[in-house]
């Protein structure tokens, strides 16, 4: 943080400091113990678009700790200050101490909590049989309740990416959501009766949801969050005052031009808060300092190390599913049927000519959902061979690959390369100059790389994962690493953006520590190409950025100690080849954007060395996106609302004869922002310039060809609108929405279409919204039709085998033969499959709608079960299922038992069991371990068929006998 606000804030001997800065200071980064931020709302007011939930909570929890601290200092503005909140006494009221065996009948959503089915952000809560979980704002986790009735029977706070608890409580704070407490919507309709009887405006519809912004409609006494403090014992200080004044009037302005209604002006006017007057007037003092002097701290945090919860095998109604043994057809939902021995759950499939298939719940490990294109898919025919030669042919294929591979890796363990040992000094100087906290994935990436180039063996290892989770990082580490060693580092990137993105980030810090770096693109003269490459060569540049102009057959490196190669995939052939001659027997560092499967993880392992990011940096906020008709109205929200934070927009137009016409119109849509046009078809030194001046904030909107798909990274940018989005693919939409949305602030992105569009088209559209949030780069590669899967990543052609029997079935092919090549090690890391069926289980083995309502999440818990190898994980899953829906029913702990039956007879070497009236017949593989005595003990009598591999036990209740002789 500035010195001279530490000094502020030290020598201040009042209980309250308040600090109020221009209102397009993103002030979360400069936020310590005991600073509170108090920050405006982030929308217009009366907006569809609702708070965000983090704004919520920051205003909220600073009024609670107003309350509650004895002394605090609040970040805020003049617009935040201004504005009604809830009344100081109402939100004392509202505020509830409860601890085990209290009564908690409170319903969340009447204090200002978003019902949702799992809780994941502030301001959310869930209600699952018998247990409420809710995200207070005062708290850094949320709460899950478990109750007897309405009686609080344990307390804990949990994990949102596991969902699981982590600690027990002995009570807690329930505080509102927000201040917009529904609880009193009786006084909201009173007011606004009021306001149309007063202005004569009888017939204009009100929606509630929209007067968030509002709370002062809500309450009889209006209050600011000044209210809250007593001024006497209060420090005012205004920073860049003139600046700060201008821009409350400028937002103020921007506000009542949003608002469309005359009536809707009224009540903004009269509702929404005080006059600046009435803060000018209090005693302040006044304070000027640079905004570009304030440093982004570190922010602590704790490291979390679970994974989140992904959906992506999630079946919905109709969706197209693989059976191992049937091949592709449709879900059709869940069916119960009654039994003699209760109700069982069936999935229910249907495959070509209307053909049925039932399948029981606890065999969903026989499906899996299809991934691919489904415009090449057909469903398959029941009895037909189709299926099984499709499943040969790509068997076949990939065991000729991974032959071939292996042998590849081999002769690398077998090549001498260059150990790299680096400098500590330089490389903890370096490392200090990360603006950020690693993540638990980045400092795992960056301590195997290290290794790597330590070691005397050639690196070849590939980092993965989603955009902006940190991978330059890992690769910048090796390169200093590398230099420090006294070696050369290539980093080598496809398009010339990018390049210029790596340079523009990485010269300043790689300048601090004494190393020498150049960049060589198609925006540098014959002259400056000659001199760079004379410098390469002679050894004087240490660290070389390019396009594939490095490729180049003049450059000849003195000591090339590290190759870094971004998106390999997105090079052509010959460049790729020219990419093999240059890294032979060099260090190489691949990284990608490709998602990969946790589950095949261990085995790609085997064949390459593999480092996944999958966690997001620490305060990324997902994206919100919108798919609207292109309309003017909302790219001049769009636009002011990111310039009223001080912020800047991405407008994307992929046509580069008309751009200037788009240039103009957005200038007469927008006057007050600055806008200029960018593209590939410019001068090279102007589009150069263009992209600096982004860059350094001096341009509010630029507009641009998809030439920033890969390649611009500004925090400040944190908003985008794609015209024609239409006529984009899911993946180049993604990657676009990528460049936005890199800091801790809430970021927009609009998909804007111009005709109505077919449904089809309108659902790809729609889709991009649900791909958001944890893993959701992994979302992405599952839903696109132009799928890349990871067996690009080891140098399978997979696509078609791909489509032919989905991607789930040609993983599970891969993990198999994978481990069939590989030491006992590699085999236990890749899941067996209990490939085992208990016919006849009279016992009800389902999961109760009454337990768990959601079918999504049924199915999901259905098949967590049945994939589940080992006795431990099934009671590892009994305390998670416990924990998230309370006490589990009988039918419930029938189908876990019923599972580690399977799992036992399985590995005591069974093959298939069927279970008659008086009847038990266990089939076998090569042999079965069974315990004789016990066999004696629990049947009338048995036979061996040593030849059939098969025992028939003759017994008065086969289930308990089978139970008898294997669980215990």
């Amino acid at each position: 943080m500035v010195q001279i606000i530490n000094e502020i804030i030290k020598k201040s001997k009042k209980k309250y400091k308040i600090l109020i800065f221009p209102e397009t200071w993103n002030l979360e980064n400069f936020l310590e113990e005991n600073i509170f931020l108090y920050p405006n709302y982030d929308v217009f007011p009366f907006e569809s678009i609702k708070i965000s939930k983090k704004i919520n909570a920051s205003r909220i929890n600073t009024l609670y700790n107003i309350l509650n601290q004895k002394e605090l200092t609040i970040f805020t503005t003049f617009h935040a200050l201004s504005r009604y909140t809830i009344p100081k006494n109402i939100f004392k009221e509202n505020i509830f101490n409860f601890s085990l065996n209290d009564d908690f009948s409170i319903n969340p959503f009447l204090y200002g909590y978003d019902k949702v089915w799992n809780v994941y952000e502030f301001g959310e809560y869930s209600h699952k049989g018998f247990v409420k979980d809710i995200f207070i704002p005062i708290y850094n986790n949320p709460i899950r309740i478990e109750l007897f009735d309405n009686e609080i029977t344990r307390i804990t706070q949990f994990d949102i990416n596991s969902q699981k608890s982590i600690n027990n409580l002995k009570n807690f704070i329930f505080i509102p959501g927000t201040e917009f407490i529904y609880k009193f919507e009786k006084n909201f309709y009173k007011n606004i009766e009021k306001l149309k009887e007063k202005y004569h405006h009888k017939d204009i519809p009100i929606e509630i949801e929209k007067f968030e912004t509002i709370p002062g409609l809500l309450y009889e006494e209006k209050n600011t969050v000044l209210d809250y403090i007593d001024l006497k014992k209060t420090d005012i200080f205004i920073i860049n005052e003139k600046e700060s004044i201008k821009s409350f009037y400028e937002r103020e302005r921007e506000n009542l031009e949003f608002i469309s209604s005359d009536f809707y002006k009224i009540i903004y006017k009269e509702y929404s808060g005080k006059n600046l007057e009435n803060i000018i007037n209090l005693k302040y003092k006044s304070i000027e300092i640079d905004k570009h002097n304030f440093i982004i701290k570190k922010i602590a945090h704790k490291k979390n190390e679970s994974l989140p919860i992904l959906d992506w095998e999630d079946l919905k109604i109709n969706d197209l599913i693989v059976h191992e043994n049937y091949g592709i057809g449709i879900y059709k939902g869940l069916e119960k049927v009654k039994t003699t021995s209760g109700e069982k759950e069936l999935i229910k499939l249907e495959y070509a000519n209307n053909a049925k298939v039932f399948l029981p719940v606890e065999r969903i490990d026989k499906i899996t959902k299809y991934i691919g294109d489904k415009d090449l898919v057909k469903i398959d025919k029941i009895g037909s061979s189709s299926w099984q030669k499709r499943k040969k042919k790509v068997e076949d294929n990939i065991r000729q690959k991974i032959k071939e591979l292996v042998k590849l890796y081999a002769l690398r363990e077998y090549t001498t390369g260059i150990s790299l040992k680096g400098d500590e000094d330089i490389e903890e100087q370096f490392k200090k100059t990360f603006e950020y906290i690693e993540t638990i994935d980045q400092e795992k990436a960056i301590e195997e790389t290290l290794a790597d180039l330590s070691s005397t063996k050639p690196m070849d290892r590939l980092i993965a994962g989603d955009a902006g989770f940190g991978k330059t990082e890992v690769a910048l580490r090796a390169v200093v690493r590398c230099v420090s060693s006294g070696y050369q580092a290539a980093i080598l990137v496809p398009t010339t953006i990018l390049a210029q993105q790596y340079y523009n980030n990485i010269k300043e810090r790689f300048e601090e520590i004494g190393i020498n770096i150049e960049l060589i693109d198609r925006f540098k003269t014959l002259k400056e190409k000659e001199k760079i490459i004379d410098n390469i060569n002679s050894g004087k540049i240490d660290v070389i950025i390019g396009t594939h102009a490095l490729l180049n057959k003049k450059i000849q490196f003195k000591k090339l100690g590290l190759l870094v190669i971004d998106e390999e995939q997105r090079f052509g052939v010959f460049q790729k080849e020219k990419l093999k001659e240059l890294s032979h027997g060099i260090n190489v560092l691949t990284m990608s954007a490709t998602p990969i499967p946790r589950t095949l993880y261990f085995s790609l392992t085997g064949l390459r060395d593999l480092s996944i990011i999958s966690t997001p940096p620490f305060g990324r906020i997902p994206v919100e996106t919108f798919v609207f008709k292109y309309s003017k109205k909302i790219i001049r929200t769009a636009i002011l609302r990111e310039k009223a934070r001080g912020g800047q927009v991405l407008y994307i137009h992929n046509r580069i004869n008309d751009i200037e016409n788009v240039e103009n119109s957005l200038r007469e849509i927008v006057p007050e922002a600055k806008i200029i046009a960018a593209h590939g078809r410019m001068p090279k030194r102007y589009l150069s310039k263009i992209i600096k001046m982004f860059y350094e904030g001096e341009i509010d909107v630029l507009i641009s060809t998809t030439i920033v798909e890969n390649g611009i990274d500004i925090p400040n940018a944190n908003t985008l609108i794609v015209d024609d989005a239409e006529k984009y693919g899911i993946s180049q939409l993604y990657q676009l929405r990528g460049r936005v949305g890199r800091s801790n602030k809430r970021a927009f992105a609009y998909f804007l279409y111009k005709n109505n569009l077919k449904t089809e088209t309108m659902k790809r559209l729609e889709s991009i919204k649900n791909i958001s949030g944890p893993g959701s780069g992994f979302k992405l590669a599952l839903h696109d039709l132009e799928i890349r899967g990871f067996g690009d990543l080891l140098g399978i052609e997979q696509k078609g085998h791909i489509n032919n029997i989905g991607l789930n079935m040609y993983k599970e092919i891969l993990n198999k033969t994978i481990a069939e090549y590989y030491s006992k090690d590699i085999k236990q890391q890749v899941s067996e499959k209990i490939d085992l069926e208990i016919k006849g289980i009279k016992m009800p083995i389902i999961i109760p709608e009454k337990y768990i309502s959601n079918p999504i999440e049924r199915m999901r818990i259905y098949r967590e079960i049945a994939n589940e190898n080992k006795i431990d994980n099934i009671e590892n899953i009994k305390k998670d299922i416990e924990d998230r829906f309370g006490k589990i029913p009988i039918e419930l702990e029938n189908l876990l038992k019923y599972t580690k039956l399977r799992i036992i007879t399985y590995q005591k070497g069974a093959k298939n069991i069927e279970i008659y009236d008086n009847t038990l017949i266990i089939e076998y593989k090569k042999s079965l371990d069974i315990d004789i005595k016990k066999l004696k003990k629990h049947s009338r009598k048995f036979n061996h068929f040593p030849e059939e591999k098969k025992i028939i036990i003759y017994t008065t209740n086969p289930e308990k006998t089978l139970f008898n002789l294997f669980y215990s």
